[in-house]
């Protein structure tokens, strides 16, 4: 017993040392604790922005009441114990909300004409709260505000590249959201000020399209000229990396915007599919999605897009004319078969995922088939009948998932895309539909000297020179083969087998190399420079003439524009400027120049 009243004492003795004086104090006579005045355990309490609950404990011999000066920070005072005189009390801080800087408040504790008082002080920290955490927008687009209190310098990131991040300032963050020309969308804001996170979902309503009217031929004439964004996403590699695996830069709606503002009426997509596929052929989600996003870039900008099922590793456009990638193999019936289930299924998940696009989307079923010249440039006659077996498997695939596919332009290819054996071997009459909403489609690349398809280095017998007018008297890097009379002619074998009888024509790429002579001994960089532009002038001039759509090759590899390389490029994505001059001018004249005839 003598042990238990020992540390009873003890416990009394350092529970009072614990609490401070408030006014004078001496021990009353009488048995139990005595206190004079107000004794508290602590005199400031300092919370973070989120608020919370802290407790104090109070010694006085008589009950006390506590208040606070300010409607944030509230107090309950608890139950006296009686052996030591010692009342808790509870004081609870609510969160910031709207504050940025810090707050105080006092509380007021009174036991009988004594009083004592503590200090709460509420630290601000980094406060980001948003107003309301969605909102919508109509599938016509436009500008969304987001309303936000921050006192800090925060970062904002959007998931959605249709979604634009604009201007912030006065508490208020702007977005703009583009057009949806498809279904439902959402996009994810996310705001970061330091440790501080706060997040917004916008939600946009389905584009409202209708059915399609326009037929192939009404399209084609809205669609001159056009423009390739080349080396993209049909480049190979791995997953959403391929995008520039073969050229640098990212696409973004900035880039189709400086394609558009430079004049071009409609982009090729160049695209693969089959090494984007899982080992059953479902196409990849994310690269489905990433496909869409660069369609909606064009789309938002009033932009009619081919998108197309590219090279693709060579899947069918090489293995499915022959056995052997390395020499001519014919190919025997269950390997073509094999590769007519594979074309229906990729343009079933393709026209299926797309299917709600108006007509500014056309889809082109595959590049250049057979185009390979040392397997196939003597097999073009005896290949043509399996390329018409692909070409209206690819037809029938996509009218098979309805809704606006089924008026939906299609364009077919002919034979290695080239101008000369697609009117001879696959004539109008063997095209998979009626004229209505069909094109052809054909690539030009000569000379090849020039152009650069087959030999692209000056020093390897490339052509500096191209045009009657612009020839370098005695060079050997004048173009021998090809020129105006040449272009003009072939171009008119397209309007005779295929416009006239109601099927468009797009030469879905052609390109002349820009080059740098200040490494070639005796050049002439103003008659080269003049041969480029004359170029790119004839080809849009005699296309329109003939009721063709010319779509220009561009790699984005402004190197060889510096060398006497060379390159096509004439939109440089990484400033969005135009950097082929010479090429966009010749356009632009060649436009102005020709007459579309129908």
């Amino acid at each position: 017993m003598i042990l238990k009243k020992t540390l009873s004492l003890v416990v009394a003795l350092v529970a009072t040392a614990a609490f401070v004086a408030c006014g004078s104090s001496s021990d009353d006579a009488g048995g139990g604790t005595t206190v004079t005045g107000i004794k508290v355990t602590k005199t400031e309490l300092s919370f973070s922005n989120d608020g919370g609950e802290q407790t104090i404990s109070v010694q006085s011999n008589s009950q006390i009441s506590a208040t606070s000066d300010a409607s944030w920070c509230t107090v309950t005072v608890g139950i006296m114990t009686q052996s030591l005189k010692v009342t808790p009390i509870t004081v609870k801080v609510s969160p910031m909300t709207t504050e940025t800087a810090d707050r105080t408040a006092r509380i007021t504790i009174s036991a009988g004409s004594e009083t004592a008082t503590v200090s709460i002080t509420q630290k601000a920290g980094d406060i980001l709260k948003v107003s309301q955490t969605e909102y919508e927008v109509g599938a016509e687009g436009g500008s969304v505000t987001v309303k936000l209190t921050c006192n800090g310098n925060y970062t904002v990131t959007s998931d959605a590249a249709w979604l634009t991040v604009g201007a912030k300032g006065n508490g208020e963050h702007s977005f703009t959201a583009a057009v949806n020309p498809a279904g439902a969308r959402s996009a994810n804001i996310t705001f970061t000020l330091n440790k501080e996170t706060a997040s917004v979902v916008i939600r946009q309503a389905a584009g409202q399209q209708g059915t399609i009217t326009a037929k192939a031929a009404d399209i084609a004439k809205q669609m001159y000229p056009g423009w390739n964004l080349g080396n993209t996403m049909e480049a190979t590699g791995n997953g959403l990396g391929c995008e520039t695996s073969w050229q640098p830069t990212k696409t973004t709606q900035a880039i189709i915007d400086c394609v558009k503002a430079a004049g071009f009426k409609s982009i090729r997509i160049p695209c693969s599919w089959d090494i984007h596929s899982d080992s059953n052929g479902k196409i990849d989600a994310a690269w489905m999605a990433r496909v869409k996003e660069i369609v909606d870039y064009c789309i938002s900008d009033g932009l009619y897009v081919v998108l197309n099922d590219h090279w693709d590793n060579g899947w069918i456009e090489v293995q499915g004319f022959s056995k052997s990638t390395s020499s001519y193999q014919a190919v025997d019936e269950a390997t073509i078969t094999s590769k007519i289930t594979r074309l229906k299924d990729l343009w079933t998940q393709i026209a299926t995922e797309f299917k709600g696009y108006d007509e500014h989307l056309l889809f082109a079923g595959l590049n250049e088939p057979f185009q390979e010249y040392n397997l196939f440039h003597d097999k073009h006659e005896t290949l043509t009948p399996i390329l018409i077996r692909y070409n209206k498997v690819f037809v029938e695939a996509v009218r098979a998932t309805g809704g606006n596919n089924d008026k939906r332009t299609l364009v077919v290819q002919g034979p290695s895309v080239n101008i000369a054996s697609s009117c001879n071997y696959l004539t109008a009459d063997k095209l998979p539909e009626s004229a209505g909403y069909l094109m052809m489609e054909v690539h030009f690349y000569d000379p090849g000297q020039f152009c650069g398809t087959y030999s692209s280095k000056i020093s390897e017998g490339g052509f500096a020179y191209w045009g009657a007018a612009n020839h370098v008297s005695g060079s050997k890097n004048n173009a021998s083969w090809g020129e105006e009379s040449s272009m003009k002619s072939e171009f008119a074998k397209l309007n005779t087998a295929y416009t006239s009888k109601g099927y468009p024509v797009i030469i879905g790429e052609y390109a002349g190399q820009q080059r740098n002579l200040s490494s070639v001994s005796g050049s002439d960089q103003a008659k080269h420079d003049a041969s480029v532009k004359m170029f790119y002038q004839c080809v849009n001039e005699y296309a329109t003439n003939n009721g063709v759509i010319a779509m220009a090759w561009d790699t984005n590899y402004t190197a060889g524009l510096n060398s006497s390389d060379g390159s096509s490029t004439i939109i440089d994505r990484a400033t969005c400027k135009v950097v082929g001059t010479n090429a966009m001018e010749g356009i632009k004249a060649g436009i102005s120049a020709g007459k579309w005839p129908y």
